[in-house]
């Protein structure tokens, strides 16, 4: 996968975390596995800095309370797409 195309994908999966079409657990670990194949489009840092917050958007800081919410989710939208 190139850096647009990966760019594109990790655009798209926010939106869906956003309307709720995607499980938070579901997209951690896609983050998750992402940020650990090495992939040379890791070096952007607005690819990276989506991707560990995505990878993180499962964490809890109480029983059925996260720590991120909608608020954070457009910040991050509006910030990954301000970096391309």
């Amino acid at each position: 996968m190139g850096g647009e195309e990966l760019a594109a994908e990790i655009g798209s999966r926010l939106r869906l975390l956003v309307v709720g079409a995607v499980s938070r657990g579901e997209l951690s670990d896609w983050a998750m596995n992402v940020l650990e194949s090495g992939a040379p489009e890791l070096r952007d840092d607005g690819i990276w800095t989506a991707l560990d917050r995505l990878s993180g958007v499962d964490l809890m800081v109480a029983p059925g309370q996260y720590l991120h919410g909608r608020d954070d989710f457009d910040v991050w939208i509006a910030e990954f797409d301000g970096s391309g």
